[in-house]
């Protein structure tokens, strides 16, 4: 037997199931409700919490069966993401872009080096940073010297990992791109986020330095995000044989994102109903806030956008999930425009939220929203901070789209 097959272990499918995990998700919420004040003073959740996290299996949702992981759909993995965003969206953000780089690590990178990152009890977790911020030398022993510094490695605090995205040196010379997987014991955690983050403070987007780590061989891939292609000669499908692991990040990667702000947004609708049933109407007459037709209005409105927001998401990741398959069976590589039109659909789900969230903060009086420490102002600033992030400048992406629909630009991914 092979180091490579000691590694394999059994998955047992009575240990819990979808819908199980995500009511699980569902009962964390009073807890990481209590929790925020001291996450985002901290710039992550709790230790303790951590170690829940890890127990209810949640770092283990995409990563695959041979090696320890529940292999479960990406649709499960975004409906369970809401769930915990619904609690606190820092932590959501935090536990979202740590264990669901499960994808990336199954599908990337070669048997072996999986199953030395995920071990055999699916105990992985890793931020990935798709901006070449360093550089990977290839030594003469065949190991990868990796140096640099990588800012907004969301999710880094409890991880075991980091797959950076690097550029290759080879001979003294520039030879391309690449994906680097450098685990825990090779880089340092900066700690300068919480402290200039506006918002999702509590999302442990920290900064990592790696000096001089030597990474194998196996744990480099040639490329950048938007050059993998997917499809039937991906590593991990090649392994594990689920179509998942053939997907291209592109579509997937708005997936993460929509799914911790439609949590975002039920939060800040869960707080304006308290508001509304604990708070009265100005005026000589006042009463309980829901029985006013305005606050009935504005509570109506908010709620018809953010259950829409979440319909799209889950359709577009079922619709992910779905190009994954025809890849497979079909033997071609993703189109470009059906992975803009998952960006499309997704982008249009956070400006559904956004402005649920925008108009919940503001017509929730400066008592509320207005107040330092309370939760509706926290809820606009995480909204506000994570509408900052590139990948969700709507505008930018919907004229890519068009240019590839009109065939004006030949590889906008590439």
């Amino acid at each position: 037997m092979t180091a490579v097959a000691n590694h394999t272990v059994e998955h047992s499918s009575s240990e819990s199931s979808p819908e199980e995990l995500i009511e699980r998700a569902r009962s964390f919420r009073d807890h990481l409700l209590a929790e925020q004040d001291s996450t985002d003073a901290r710039g992550t959740y709790s230790p303790e919490t951590h170690e829940l996290f890890k127990e209810a299996g949640f770092y283990r949702t995409l990563l695959p069966q041979r090696f320890g992981g529940l292999e479960y759909d990406v649709t499960s993995f975004v409906r369970m993401i809401i769930e915990i965003a619904r609690g606190c969206p820092g932590s959501g953000w935090c536990l979202c872009l740590a264990s669901g780089h499960g994808l990336q690590i199954g599908g990337l990178f070669d048997e072996k080096a999986q199953a030395e990152a995920i071990g055999p009890g699916g105990d992985f977790a890793a931020p990935m940073r798709g901006v070449p911020m360093g550089t990977a030398t290839l030594q003469d022993d065949g190991r990868w010297s990796v140096d640099g510094t990588w800012d907004y490695c969301s999710g880094s605090p409890y991880s075991t990992h980091a797959i950076l995205a690097v550029r290759l040196i080879e001979g003294g010379e520039k030879t391309g791109q690449g994906l680097a997987l450098v685990p825990r014991n090779g880089w340092i955690l900066q700690d300068d986020w919480k402290e200039r983050a506006f918002g999702m403070r509590g999302s442990g987007s920290n900064s990592i330095t790696v000096t001089g780590t030597a990474v194998p061989e196996e744990n480099v891939v040639r490329g950048s995000l938007l050059q993998f292609r997917g499809g039937l000669k991906t590593p991990g499908y090649e392994l594990h044989g689920n179509p998942m692991y053939a997907g291209h990040p592109m579509g997937y990667l708005q997936l993460e994102i929509t799914s911790v702000l439609v949590g975002c947004a039920w939060a800040a609708l869960d707080e304006y109903e308290r508001i509304l049933r604990t708070k009265k109407t100005m005026g000589p007459n006042p009463l309980p806030r829901f029985t006013s037709p305005d606050f009935q209005r504005y509570w109506g409105v908010a709620a018809g956008k953010i259950r829409a927001a979440e319909d799209i998401l889950v359709k577009m990741s079922q619709h992910y999930s779905e190009l994954c398959a025809s890849s497979v069976q079909d033997g071609g590589e993703f189109e470009p425009e059906d992975l803009m039109n998952i960006n499309a659909s997704t982008h249009h789900a956070v400006n559904l939220a956004w402005e649920a969230v925008e108009l919940l903060f503001r017509t929730s009086g400066t008592s509320e929203g207005g107040r330092n420490g309370s939760r509706m102002q926290r809820y606009y600033r995480d909204m506000s901070t994570a509408r900052t992030n590139v990948g969700l400048q709507w505008e930018t992406f919907a004229q890519m789209f068009a240019q590839e629909h009109f065939d004006l630009s030949p590889a906008p991914l590439a």
